[in-house]
């Protein structure tokens, strides 16, 4: 057994926090304790640039050192070191960050195996994405419904991870390793990549490229009120859009009839829209109302005065 360990350095304790996320190469290819540098290279690499990649889209205010230290035989240390945040930017430091990171990515390794086994395919569907809210997303990959982080679910959709993890993976390809074990104790997490998952991320070609979402406030126009859902058409200038409402206090003056909604009326909202970039163009995905702010009536609702 190969172990590859990473943790946050200790040289600044009020300033970092740490983990430990092992990476595990079997097989009779290390019997002797010892690997191939040619096989244990790119899977480093790879490994850290997963790590930079996923840091980059979800904590891109964190900065982070990854560096290899052996401690006994057969065994290397992957230290992951938090050096300092962008003050000037007013963040501040999360002590439990790098922890979310480690864990996170192990939730992406965790959809893409999901979404392999299920469907045959590392690439996300066009309709896997039943539920989501601002922070959990509720997938369907075939007969399998998951519940996972909407910051791992993003990434689980960038080609950039997807050929790292692959990387990182890869000597599971190779003739004398056994599938290659991804393991973060703080999350309780285990994961395994066999020699065909490998083999997919490494060939996946992503062309959707998410970027962080845009929030505006606009004003709608109500198309269609879907009774029972939180989703309602709406329209926007030319652009007609399904668009679901995550405004609980909203939903509950709808439903609760405390005040009567119609087609056509105007809602004043917080607009999120999802991004991603599809052959080097700017690509809108799903929306979803924030909050909403006002509503005004296109045509007023009588008085008893006016009866």
């Amino acid at each position: 057994m190969f172990a590859m360990r990473h943790k946050a350095a200790d040289a600044e304790p009020k300033n970092s926090d740490s983990t430990s996320m092992e990476v595990y190469f079997s097989g009779p290819a290390v019997e002797a304790h010892s690997m191939s540098v040619r096989d244990l290279a790119p899977a480093l690499l790879g490994f850290s640039d997963a790590i930079d990649r996923y840091k980059e889209l979800n904590y891109p205010f964190l900065d982070l050192d990854v560096k290899i230290t052996a401690t006994r035989a057969g065994s290397f240390d992957v230290v992951l070191q938090l050096l300092g945040t962008m003050v000037s930017l007013g963040q501040g430091m999360n002590p439990s960050d790098v922890v979310q990171l480690a864990s996170g990515l192990m939730e992406v390794i965790k959809i893409l195996l999901a979404r392999f086994q299920q469907t045959g395919d590392i690439k996300p569907g066009p309709h896997e994405v039943i539920e989501q809210t601002s922070t959990r997303v509720k997938l369907s990959l075939g007969p399998l419904n998951l519940d996972v982080g909407r910051d791992a679910y993003k990434a689980s959709r960038d080609g950039k991870i997807i050929n790292s993890l692959g990387a990182a993976s890869q000597p599971a390809t190779l003739e004398g390793y056994d599938p290659i074990r991804f393991i973060h104790h703080d999350s309780n997490s285990r994961e395994i990549i066999d020699a065909q998952a490998s083999t997919a991320m490494i060939e996946a070609r992503v062309s959707e490229q998410p970027i962080d979402p845009s929030i505006e406030t606009t004003t709608l126009q109500i198309d269609t009120i879907q009774s029972r859902s939180v989703k309602w058409k709406f329209r926007n200038g030319d652009e007609t859009f399904w668009c679901e409402i995550l405004d609980k206090a909203f939903l509950n003056r709808w439903r609760n009839h405390q005040e009567p909604f119609y087609n056509d009326d105007l809602l004043r909202v917080d607009l999120q829209t999802e991004q991603y970039v599809q052959d080097g163009q700017l690509k809108t995905g799903d929306r979803r109302i924030l909050k909403v702010y006002d509503h005004i009536p296109v045509q007023p609702q009588p008085t008893l005065e006016g009866l």
